[in-house]
């Protein structure tokens, strides 16, 4: 009984906090950029202050830690001078802070390539998984309709971008969400955090203001967190994410 009423403690606190992601994004996306940054500003500090308290409950430490990424993803997107950037070039531009700040959390928390799933194992598992990218990227272009990212593209520039989407929006963002964030909330919560950490990775495209694609998100996120939780290998989920968005960004609007 004691345990159960700690989880559900924690699982109440978890829960807050996602709905305070969701209102940030709510009012980003719909009424002043400016003030969703400061909201998620507000967000980010508090969760570094509520890990800096927990710091003798390591796995709700390390699990709100990891949570002021997320936050962190739409400050960096907010704020980086992306206007001096070719457009093809706003993704990976984004990402690469990220990947830096997500490598670092890693080290501070002693984690190893195989707790955050990059491992080899079952391969099968994993090239099945990236396959599908092409049929969700298809359905997820007919959901948004999305301008094309870049037009009159060489094929060798087809390429590069393709190949940094697949980087910047396949393997940083499941990296974070389901490498890193992923095996915290899972030690700290159980189920309810592969369940908690898929509704955050869907709140952070309520920017495209389509109900249908969030829950189509959530949906794909929720998949994605199941095959990676069960084979331990977030590879296949990277490589899936990453073609979604090739397919959604440069192949369908090209050939529709």
């Amino acid at each position: 009984m004691v345990i159960s009423k700690a989880l559900i403690r924690k699982s109440k606190v978890f829960i807050l906090y996602i709905i305070f992601i969701i209102f940030a994004e709510v009012v980003t996306s719909l009424y002043d950029p400016s003030f969703g940054m400061v909201l998620h500003s507000v967000i980010l500090v508090s969760l570094l202050v509520l890990s800096t308290f927990r710091y003798k409950e390591h796995s709700v430490s390390n699990l709100f830690l990891s949570l002021s990424l997320a936050p962190l993803i739409r400050i960096i997107s907010l704020s980086l001078p992306l206007t001096y950037f070719p457009r093809s070039a706003w993704y990976l531009v984004s990402s690469v802070p990220i990947l830096v700040a997500a490598l670092v959390l890693m080290r501070l928390q002693g984690l190893g390539l195989r707790d955050v799933g990059i491992t080899f194992r079952k391969p099968l598992a994993q090239v099945g998984i990236m396959l599908m990218g092409v049929p969700f990227g298809v359905v997820e272009y007919f959901i948004l309709r999305p301008e094309p990212l870049a037009t009159g593209l060489s094929l060798e520039g087809f390429v590069v971008l393709a190949a940094a989407l697949v980087f910047s929006t396949g393997f940083v963002e499941e990296f974070v969400f389901r490498g890193i964030m992923q095996y915290h909330a899972v030690h700290a919560l159980g189920g309810t955090g592969i369940l908690g950490i898929s509704v955050v990775f869907a709140a952070l495209h309520i920017g495209w203001l389509s109900l249908l694609d969030i829950i189509f998100v959530f949906s794909i996120g929720l998949l994605f967190s199941y095959i990676s939780f069960k084979t331990g290998n977030i590879l296949g989920a990277s490589l899936s994410h990453g073609i979604t968005n090739v397919v959604f960004f440069l192949a369908m609007p090209f050939i529709i």
